[in-house]
């Protein structure tokens, strides 16, 4: 008869948790931890979009670097709690990794302040990346072990008879903490708190989590004395951190969407505004008089070259810094001008700093441009297409067929589609410019193209002008006065032999919009 095989040497058993402390009390304390920690690290991810998104714009680029690094560091985390449990099953191996965590925590403003801007000319892919494992990398693998860590002990405080009920437990609380943190900081914290003080306070909860762990550890206050200086050190250090602000920043503010800057450059009548959301310039205006300074944003004229066309009512979709549809507003009084834009800090921003509340003609709403489009029955004249969601980012259910024909359908029958897309005109770089005509074409008569600025394989402003009738005359056919502004758009004319036509049409089932900007940003 065979003998049963005997283990060369005893395993190591921690005290068992029931021993040093009352089970139900372990066990409420326990879940507290597990549930606080999981939400704690998701309030940590989805802050750390605000924090690196004024360095490297708010895209899909930025979230996908961050989000990739903080799932392998928690993969790693839940290696690195697996082992510790089958080590030495104890509440202060638990108290431990969350004193550190807190720690790190607490530091990220300071280490940020430190080295955020260190990435920046790594690239919109690399520099996030290698940010995000500065920053967040051991604390992700630090919170990651909580779970698995907090599995053997809870197992343990019900003699291991029912460890699949353990198992089921604490993946509960750690996804509902999970589920917790991510609403709680979406749809509160970051619009109403600093990014410093979130992070330091999240830290100070993960600290006091930690103390808790200890607590049930009965372990000595000696050897607690490393983790309570490393706290206050921490505390003390993030919680004085100080963003560096550049001098010309007049207002700065964090909102649901943006981090919102508006800056001030020059003085007296030469004195320039500037709205910046997040890493790139929106729009800008001169204070003295409120007329626009970038010149893609003198395209707001293009109606007035063409004589009778009749413009009761106009449709921006984004804001910018406002300067165009109050232009518009200047040049035809009598027109109602509408501004749809999904951030309502923005509106506010553009009422305070460029003249908002000095056109009451414009109306600004807080919504996001094609829901607003699809939820109104009204006809516009002119409708023109500037939103941005990060570094010439667009929104891809902005650029799309679907919504093309939803914009055709809200113009008049002599109506204008103008839009503004960043994009090389020919070689490599004209890419997103080509999927960009084809689409169109798809949907409207005529289609014509601008280069506002720079040679034609950079990239730079493009804008498109669509409708059902022929401009192309006015640009081909007329002569303006050199130093007019009619000359400047004129001069500015893509003739149809220069434009890219082997572009794919994009549509809300299949649309490469950001694969073909990320493309044209490695390339840059």
């Amino acid at each position: 008869m065979s003998q049963p095989i005997k283990p060369s040497h005893p395993p190591s058993h921690a005290p068992s948790p029931d021993k040093t402390s009352p089970p139900r009390q372990a066990r409420l304390i326990l879940a507290l931890i597990v549930f606080l920690a999981g939400a704690a690290m998701m309030v940590i991810e989805i802050c750390a979009n605000r924090l690196l998104s004024p360095v490297y714009g708010n895209s899909v680029f930025t979230w996908t670097s961050l989000i990739g690094v903080i799932l392998i560091c928690f993969s790693a985390g839940g290696y690195l709690g697996g082992y510790l449990a089958d080590k030495r099953a104890d509440f202060s191996v638990l108290g431990w990794l969350l004193a550190a965590a807190a720690v790190l925590t607490m530091f990220v403003p300071a280490i940020f302040a430190l080295v955020g801007a260190s990435g920046k000319n790594m690239g919109l892919i690399a520099g996030p990346v290698f940010i995000s494992l500065v920053l967040f990398a051991l604390p992700g693998i630090l919170l990651g072990a909580v779970s698995p860590a907090s599995l053997r002990l809870y197992s343990l405080l019900g003699k291991d008879a029912h460890v699949g009920f353990a198992a089921g437990t604490i993946s509960m609380l750690g996804s509902l903490g999970s589920f917790v943190g991510t609403f709680l900081s979406g749809f509160y914290l970051v619009s109403h708190y600093s990014r410093t003080s979130i992070f330091v306070c999240t830290g100070a909860i993960l600290f006091l989590l930690a103390v808790a762990a200890f607590y049930l550890a009965r372990q000595n206050a000696r050897m607690q004395l490393p983790v309570w200086i490393g706290g206050l050190i921490a505390l003390l250090v993030g919680a004085t951190t100080q963003e560096p602000v550049d001098a010309s920043v007049i207002h700065q503010q964090d909102s649901f969407y943006h981090r919102i800057r508006v800056t001030e450059q020059g003085a007296g009548d030469n004195a320039t505004r500037y709205l910046e959301l997040d890493s790139t310039t929106e729009g800008g205006m001169r204070v003295s008089d409120g007329d626009v300074v970038l010149e893609y944003q003198q395209f707001w004229r293009l109606p007035m070259m063409k004589s009778g066309f009749k413009l009761d009512n106009a449709l921006f979709i984004g804001a910018g810094a406002f300067g165009m549809p109050e232009q518009v507003s200047k040049q035809y009084p009598q027109a109602t001008v509408d501004v749809a834009e999904i951030d309502p800090n923005v509106i506010e921003t553009g009422r305070k700093y460029f003249k908002l509340g000095e056109f009451p003609h414009v109306q600004a709403h807080a919504s996001d441009a094609r829901r607003f489009l699809d939820q109104s029955s009204k006809k516009w004249d002119f409708i023109f297409g500037d939103a941005y969601n990060g570094v010439r980012q667009i929104p891809v259910h902005l650029a799309s067929k679907e919504f093309f024909q939803l914009v055709h359908d809200r113009l008049t029958p002599h109506g204008i589609f103008l839009m503004n897309v960043i994009s090389a005109v020919e070689g490599p770089r004209a890419e997103l410019l080509a999927g960009m005509l084809k689409t169109l074409q798809e949907v409207f008569p005529q289609v014509e193209v601008f280069a506002v600025n720079g040679r034609l394989d950079m990239p730079q402003n493009v804008m498109l002008l669509a409708g059902n009738d022929n401009w192309r005359p006015l640009f081909t056919d007329n002569s303006y006065v050199s130093s007019s502004w009619e000359n400047r758009i004129a001069s500015t004319f893509v003739a149809p032999s220069r434009r890219p036509t082997d572009g794919v049409v994009f549509t809300d089932d299949l649309n490469p919009v950001d694969a073909i900007i990320a493309r044209a940003l490695m390339r840059d």
